[in-house]
């Protein structure tokens, strides 16, 4: 049907893919857990009778009770092959099970990731789609074959660039690396998509992610301004209409608690952007693999706490947090809040998009301080956590 109307189709026709059961669909059968649940309880059956036998001394209840448990050699005998033969005949409906299982699961995941990519190659009006394809990509990346990887890579940095045909009446931005032809959760499930295909079956190839790390960097600012940074949008369709609105966390969670007997509601809640940018941030620095550039690291620890400044309460909280973890595996970034033992020279260069040039080390997390100023009680015990885990990580250097 989605091909049929030429993918013109609403996002939320898409979303009901980031439930399929792909990741871990051959790990357990059904049938070997019903299996696995009746031996259990057979077992169990088997100790409490033990523990009743224990209990009665003798007489006839004794004897019953070793009737029960005990069986002749004949009986031992015909129940041990009787066991051979349903072994053998679980493990060939098992295998057959399995095969059948395999073969609808390479179906189906053949089918999806034909039509993520061909909606990728429309390259006219679907943005709309972009945000539903790439969180799918991203959901599924371990799954992509490798010889898709580089054509894959090639085109999520035409994506975020935006040259890649989406939005209408734009103007080309040259080599900005952020263009106002997408959205900010395109930009960052681009570069989602990008990490997790990177962690998977892409770390044994050569692929350069400096343009997605320079993206990052360049969308902290927009994201620091971002009112809706904690939304989750949330589609809504009452009456044969559809509609998009922004819910805060706690409103989609009394809204996912209500119950409509007429089914006149149907709500799907994705992911916000604060999520996704702490996953990519999560993914870049406190990873399998550090990354090589410190200075790199510190234009983003400065950059996070600066947004940090104006963010909301939870998600200020959550990137102090992020900052103190930055701090414990980076020990060298103590120079951004105590810089008794050496300063750095120039100038910082706070509008410069790029983290290898800006100079983080000529400035300090001075915002800290404001920050345990904050209104919020939990942003002020994060900051002031955050100081004193910085200060006694200095102590313990100087000892």
């Amino acid at each position: 049907r989605i091909k049929r109307l030429s993918y013109r189709v609403d996002a939320s026709a898409l979303r009901p893919w980031l439930h399929l059961r792909l990741r871990d669909e051959l790990r357990t059968n059904p049938e070997d857990r019903k299996r696995a649940e009746a031996e259990q309880r057979a077992r169990e059956q088997r100790r409490e009778q033990q523990k009743l036998l224990r209990k009665r001394k003798g007489g006839a209840a004794l004897k019953d009770a070793k009737r029960q448990l005990h069986m002749s050699k004949k009986q031992a005998k015909l129940n041990k092959t009787q066991q051979e033969v349903d072994r053998s005949l679980r493990d060939a409906e098992a295998e057959v099970s399995r095969d059948e299982r395999e073969k609808w699961f390479g179906e189906t995941l053949k089918q999806v990731f034909v039509t993520y990519f061909r909606i990728l190659k429309q390259k006219d009006s679907i943005g709309p789609l972009l945000p539903a394809v790439l969180e799918g990509l991203a959901r599924y990346a371990h799954l992509i074959s490798v010889e898709f990887f580089v054509d894959l890579f090639g085109l999520l940095k035409l994506i975020m660039r935006g040259q890649h045909g989406v939005g209408v009446g734009a103007e080309e931005h040259g080599d900005d690396a952020v263009s106002a032809r997408i959205s900010l959760r395109t930009a960052l499930l681009c570069i989602l998509t990008a990490l997790h295909i990177l962690t998977g079956q892409g770390e044994a190839l050569n692929l350069d992610i400096r343009d997605f790390y320079f993206q990052l960097y360049a969308l902290l600012p927009a994201l620091a301004m971002h009112t809706q940074i904690e939304a989750t949008r949330v589609s809504l369709q009452s009456d044969g209409t559809r509609f998009t609105v922004y819910l805060a966390p706690a409103e989609v969670a009394a809204l996912g608690a209500q119950t409509d007997a007429d089914g006149a509601v149907w709500e799907d809640a994705v992911r916000s952007e604060a999520d996704l940018l702490f996953e990519c941030l999560h993914m870049m620095f406190l990873g399998r693999t550090k990354v090589t550039s410190l200075t790199r690291v510190a234009a983003f620890c400065k950059r996070v706490v600066v947004a940090a400044v104006h963010w909301p309460p939870r998600t200020a909280e959550r990137a102090l947090d992020f900052v103190r973890r930055l701090l414990a595996r980076y020990p060298a970034l103590d120079r951004l809040v105590s810089s008794e033992d050496q300063a750095g020279s120039g100038v910082y260069l706070r509008d410069l998009d790029d983290p290898d040039m800006c100079n983080p080390f000529a400035t300090c997390l001075y915002e800290l301080h404001w920050l345990q100023i904050h209104f919020h009680p939990r942003v002020q015990a994060a900051a002031a956590r955050l100081l004193a885990y910085a200060k006694a990580e200095a102590k313990k250097r100087q000892q």
